[in-house]
């Protein structure tokens, strides 16, 4: 006779496998379409980064 309650090593291990490997499909999907969004803001700032790293100027004529 079963109790309402599951123990444990009742667990089937196929089933939770998948829901496993489900919430870490989501989880990656969700960290890759934050990178894919942050791109237009951390790829000026590497440059300006990279820029301001090897003390970079402008001379000319645009400039006072």
């Amino acid at each position: 006779m079963k109790n309402g309650q599951e123990r444990f090593w009742e667990v089937d291990l196929l089933v939770l496998l998948r829901m496993w490997w489900s919430d870490i499909a989501i989880f990656v999907a969700t960290a890759l379409t934050f990178v894919v969004l942050a791109m237009p803001v951390i790829i000026p700032a590497l440059i300006m980064w990279f820029l301001m790293s090897i003390n970079f100027t402008v001379t000319g004529a645009l400039t006072p």
